[in-house]
């Protein structure tokens, strides 16, 4: 064998040498504790997508649910890789907010699967996972790799502004999950500017004023966001009485200078109101109203 020949040998085996290294205990798999730490009033579903071989495919696991003040502990056996994607909902409200690091799609139901990016098929909703390095812990596993952990602590503070206001005093669903926030949409079926009252109905038989709004001709706008106590809201048109609304009433209305219709049956200070009550389903997070019609 010429020398050329000997080179290219210890070259070669250098290379493999090399691959076995960098391939071996990245692809060697391990078990990896979930502990996801619930800091909000309601429980929390956390999903997990993960590697467990060569390829970059990953397994889905859905779902695990965590009680308020609690932190999951579970484990995923046979993980490769450094990193499992996290995401975590409840109600209207996921985690991370936003996109996150990656899109999967997601079962309602508890499963284990192969995980499947966008488009997402068979009635499973695209949402965003947090990447989340492992940490290598000093307790041994199976195959005498060390187990690895992967943390995320959940709070309130960690939504939207307006969510992190909402978060705290959230009603529960009957799985324990936060109910999902009502945001009601009105859309104004004339060619001239509306005003419209949206009005809360309580459970004694009462409403709260929630505000007054303006509506520009033939547009649409969100005038209610939350948790009405009874899931039913009423939208009133101020100064308009007709026979599709479902009742009439006197309502006070701020002394803003607007010009308003009013009326000698109601006191001053008061303008009329024909109403139209509209209830939330169970499930139903978002509302459309039409008034002018």
């Amino acid at each position: 064998m010429c020398v050329g020949d000997v080179m290219k040998t210890v070259l070669t085996g250098l290379a493999g040498i090399v691959l076995c290294l960098a391939g071996g205990p990245a692809l060697a798999q391990r078990t990896v504790m979930v502990e996801v730490c619930n800091e909000t009033g309601f429980r929390v579903a956390t999903a997990a997508a993960y590697r467990t071989g060569s390829s970059s495919d990953r397994t889905l696991r859905t779902w695990f649910l965590i009680e308020p003040g609690a932190c999951l502990d579970g484990g995923l056996n046979g993980v490769t890789g450094e990193t499992v994607d996290l995401h975590v909902m409840s109600g209207e409200w996921f985690w991370p907010r936003g996109e996150g690091d990656r899109v999967w799609c997601v079962p309602a139901s508890s499963s284990t699967s192969p995980a499947s990016g966008e488009p997402c098929r068979a009635g499973r909703q695209p949402r965003g996972f947090r990447t989340t390095p492992i940490q290598i812990t000093g307790q041994p596993g199976p195959g005498g790799r060390n187990v690895g952990r992967v943390s995320w602590r959940i709070g309130c503070e960690d939504l939207a502004a307006e969510d992190a206001a909402l978060c705290p005093g959230a009603p529960v669903d009957e799985q324990g999950l936060a109910r999902p926030v009502r945001t009601l949409e009105v859309c104004s079926l004339v060619s001239r500017e509306v005003e419209i009252a949206v009005l809360e109905a309580r459970d004694d038989g009462s409403y709260a004023l929630d505000g007054l709004h303006r509506l520009e001709a033939e547009a649409c706008a969100d005038v209610y966001r939350g948790f009405p106590e009874t899931d039913a809201l009423m939208v009133a048109e101020v100064g308009v009485f007709h026979d599709r609304q479902e009742g009439q009433f006197c309502l006070p209305v701020p002394d803003d200078g607007r010009e308003r219709t009013m009326s000698d049956q109601c006191a001053e200070g008061e303008a009329p109101v024909g109403f139209r009550i509209h209830e939330f389903g169970s499930r139903t997070a978002r509302y459309t109203a039409y008034v002018g019609r």
